[in-house]
Parts: C-alpha cells; sequence; structure tokens
C-alpha cells in the first residue's frame, strides 16, 4: 500500500480527495494537515512516500512547502492538487509526478485520482531520478509564477524542539560550514539540513547570490565591500553578528554588476 499525506486547507476538499484515495485500494491517507507547517510535522512523524498537496493555501504556499519537504531525510513524492490555475496545471504536466484538478464532477475527479495513483506507484520504482526533476520542476515554476514561489523558509529550531517559519526576506546569508548549512537572519543562526545549491535555487529570485562555492549572500544586507588585494572581497553583513562572508574572485565581478559597482 502506498502510504499518503493530504494538505488542503478546505475540509470537504480533503475529504473527497480521501475517499478518491483509498477507492483505489491502492493507497492509505496516513494524515491530513491544513496548514503548510503541520504539513511538515506531520511528514516528519509520519514518513509518507507521497503528499498531495494544495498548490494555493493560507501562509507558506504549496509551492514553499513542497521545497521544504524534499528536504526531508526521507523526502515523499510530490501531487499537486489545484483548483483554477491552468498555467500552474499545465506546468505540471511536464513534473516528475502528477496534479489534480479540483473540478466539481466527482466522477472525472475520482478517475485523475486514480490516475495519479497509477503514476505515483510508477514513479516509486524510480524515486531518486524522479524527487531529482521535480526539485528542478518546482525552481522552474517558482521563477515563472513568483506569486507561488519562495517567501518564507522552515527550518528546524533545535533550541526549541520546533519548526520555525522565516520570511526569506529577513535572511541575511547561507554558509556552509562546521560540516552544516547555516541561515544566519539578522538576530541568530539556524542550522539546516538541506544544502547550499538547493538554497541557490530557491533564494535566487529573491535576490541572493551565490558568492563563493560555499555561501550565498542577500544584497540587502550587505554594509561593507572589503578588497583582499587578490581580486576577491569581504562582505560585511548588517546582521548583529557582523558577519563576514568571502565573495571569491570568480564571483567577484558578477555581485560587483549587481550591486552597481
Amino acid at each position: 500500500m502506498i502510504r499518503a499525506v493530504i494538505t488542503d486547507d478546505e475540509v470537504a476538499s480533503a475529504r473527497l480527495l480521501r475517499e478518491a484515495l483509498e477507492a483505489t485500494g491502492r493507497v492509505t491517507v496516513v494524515g491530513e494537515a491544513r496548514k503548510g507547517l503541520q504539513c511538515l510535522q506531520m511528514l516528519a512523524d509520519t514518513k509518507p512516500d507521497v503528499l498531495f498537496l494544495d498548490i494555493r493555501m493560507p501562509g507558506l504556499s504549496g509551492v514553499e512547502v513542497a521545497e521544504m519537504a524534499l528536504d526531508e531525510e526521507a523526502p515523499p513524492l510530490i501531487v499537486f492538487i489545484t483548483s483554477h490555475d491552468e498555467y500552474a496545471a499545465k506546468a505540471f504536466d511536464l513534473a516528475a509526478v502528477d496534479y489534480v484538478l479540483k473540478v466539481p464532477d466527482v466522477a472525472v475527479f475520482e478517475t485523475r485520482v486514480a490516475e495519479a495513483v497509477q503514476r505515483v506507484q510508477q514513479a516509486l520504482e524510480q524515486r531518486a531520478p524522479v524527487l531529482r526533476e521535480l526539485r528542478e520542476q518546482l525552481a522552474l515554476l517558482a521563477q515563472q509564477q513568483p506569486q507561488l514561489g519562495v517567501r518564507k523558509l522552515a527550518v528546524k529550531d533545535y533550541e526549541e524542539g520546533t519548526l520555525r517559519v522565516i520570511p526569506a526576506a529577513s535572511v541575511v546569508c547561507v554558509e556552509r560550514t562546521g560540516g552544516h548549512v547555516v541561515l544566519r537572519t539578522v538576530q541568530r543562526a539556524f542550522r539546516t539540513n538541506t544544502t547550499v545549491d538547493r538554497l541557490e535555487q530557491r533564494l535566487a529570485p529573491a535576490g541572493f547570490v551565490r558568492v563563493s562555492r560555499s555561501a550565498l549572500v542577500n544584497v540587502d544586507y550587505i554594509d561593507h565591500l572589503i578588497p583582499s588585494g587578490d581580486g576577491s572581497y569581504d562582505a560585511l553583513l548588517k546582521d548583529e553578528q557582523r558577519t563576514v562572508v568571502t565573495v571569491s574572485r570568480s564571483r567577484s565581478k558578477a555581485l560587483l554588476e549587481i550591486l552597481g559597482l
């Protein structure tokens, strides 16, 4: 049996989806969430095979939740649910797993859900390349439709033992240090389970620039650039710790152009 989590803020819609999934005889629904943060907590607890996810929700969008879900140690496959955004539906027609349109005709909806389950079953047999393709598709969709892209990030707060939602605009920089990727805000730093490469895909549309192999910087938080004499720079940032991030020689020209220098 395929283990699934449903995330939809509309109770009636979620109930209809659950019934359609269970009617296939191939899916067990192990959890339902109404909001993105609740979904991420549920994924950590249940570790499902697939997440059926509404693309438009209050708070974290479906795209944001999907990108965060793919950073889990055992990420689920993802099927998107959408009611009215034909452009998004067309984009997902090329996606790694599937999408399902919410339609008033229950029989049509149930048929589409059954087709999606069949694609999930096939995708589970080649999980790694499917997940890789889905990450690429999400990055492309976020570029094509900024309103669906990354506005917030969810990171684990190891001190409090909770998930914390952080606006992307409040992130000062991202660094790989000490074997971990650290996300820094003005006040503090958070360890993440993702990579600098993945965060670059997600944050580039929000004004983040790759300044070295191991670091991204939010250009709005650059205070000073100090030349090192070899073509590289030290970027002094506007956080409470006055973090200094090295801008490599190979990437300094692009950063200077962005800053108009």
